[in-house]
């Protein structure tokens, strides 16, 4: 049986178990979960002060930062830690989660303690669960599927309003959702009964299909009018403006689709960038240092089946930061 590794938060909808230590079976041979006593796979203790002598940043994500797949110590944010001295890492990584739940960890967990820098990376597809009420959800322990309330903004007049807090509790069926939110649920992408036909029937054509048809999974960052990003945005620049001062370095994670350019990217660079037009956010195209790796060795990036980051492809996601990371290292010395 599955062992359970999550528990209600009103706000947030759920964190990890404090002070957890599980292995959880992966197609990889297993990874194990550690989280501290707040409740984040982090190695840290959040502590109010920053230790002497620290420059510590606080990071936002969901799984691909949480590190679904991967032991603690493989992550891109640890492996970041370990190549600059006095650099701490506070991982507030949760899988599962949208920008807007990443913004109310901040919220609740973080606003009020000392640090250097807020990094942000969500993985792309992280638009659809901002516009998200519920999320389709499979038990780890009995293999059902059901419906998972979630917190969500509504963007009016130019103001961020919060809804769904506290978060329902429990799992619900379709038909018990609210007939208004019944359009407003993450299935997990686009043509969902197309993509299970070619996982089942044609998956070793996959990329192929999905190059020859121009597939793109996130099309919303096409438009920069679109609902859903001027939403994801909206979420983002007040973040920014809640940091104090602090500069905040904004990372977009791309999908398997991007790295290995079996879809477009320029609507998403181009959506991100939009974001350099606040004071103190910085935005890392991580995409160029994915391509620098060979054709062959993109798909070492994720894994077979999972399409979370190997250990490899974290190392290039560290790659691909440790410039931008290393530039305030420096200036804070």
């Amino acid at each position: 049986m599955a062992r359970q590794i999550h528990e209600y938060h009103p706000t947030i909808g759920y964190t990890f178990i404090p002070e957890l230590r599980a292995r959880i079976p992966h197609e990889a041979g297993g990874y194990t979960v550690k989280t501290n006593s707040k409740g984040f796979r982090c190695e840290h203790e959040v502590t109010a002060d920053k230790p002497p002598h620290t420059y510590r940043i606080a990071l936002f994500g969901d799984s691909f930062t949480a590190g679904d797949g991967v032991n603690n110590s493989q992550r891109y944010g640890d492996v970041l830690e370990k190549r600059f001295p006095g650099l701490q890492v506070l991982n507030f990584g949760l899988s599962g989660t949208g920008t807007d739940q990443q913004y109310l960890i901040y919220q609740q967990f973080v606003k009020e303690i000392e640090f250097d820098l807020l990094m942000i990376c969500p993985w792309v597809e992280n638009i659809r669960r901002v516009a998200a009420h519920y999320r389709l959800v499979t038990s780890r322990a009995e293999g059902e599927e059901g419906y998972l309330a979630k917190p969500y903004f509504e963007l009016q007049d130019r103001k961020l309003n919060l809804h769904q807090v506290p978060v329902p509790k429990g799992t619900f069926t379709k038909d018990q959702l609210p007939e208004q939110d019944q359009d407003y649920v993450d299935v997990g992408g686009r043509h969902q009964l197309a993509r299970e036909l070619v996982n089942t029937y044609l998956k070793p054509l996959k990329s192929v299909i999905q190059s020859a048809t121009k597939f793109q999974p996130v099309p919303a960052y096409d438009d920069p009018n679109n609902p859903d990003w001027q939403l994801m945005k909206a979420i983002l620049v007040q973040w920014a403006s809640e940091s104090g001062g602090r500069p905040v370095l904004i990372a977009p994670i791309p999908m398997y689709h991007h790295i290995e350019q079996s879809a477009p990217a320029d609507g998403i660079v181009q959506r991100f960038e939009e974001l350099e037009q606040h004071p103190n956010i910085n935005v890392v195209n991580t995409l160029p240092r994915f391509w620098e790796e060979p054709t062959k060795d993109r798909k070492r990036c994720r894994f077979k089946t999972d399409p979370h980051l190997t250990p490899y492809g974290h190392q290039v996601l560290a790659d691909a930061l440790a410039p931008a990371v290393s530039r305030y290292v420096e200036a804070a010395k």
